[in-house]
């Protein structure tokens, strides 16, 4: 088996390096999310699990970001209905 050292991955693969090891951001959900009603249940969640302050939710309830909205489609494993 081949190991490598951690920072040399990232310095080599930077997007999958981000993939793999860091959580993904609310901005990374609403690439997925297709409707307002979405993003606001994104904001909820992410609210709700302290991820985001009370603060930035309002901000983002009161300014969308649409220009993300549909940019990135669901997984294959999504898709196939696989995934709850």
């Amino acid at each position: 088996m081949m190991e490598w050292d951690i920072g040399k991955f990232k310095r080599l693969f930077p997007n999958l390096y981000r993939e793999i090891f860091e959580m993904p951001t609310i901005y990374d959900h609403f690439e997925i999310c297709q409707s307002d009603e979405e993003a606001l249940e994104i904001i909820e969640y992410f609210e709700r699990k302290g991820e985001i302050s009370k603060e930035e939710a309002e901000y983002l309830r009161s300014n969308l970001p649409r220009f993300l909205f549909g940019k990135r489609k669901r997984g294959d494993y999504a898709r196939r209905g696989l995934i709850d």
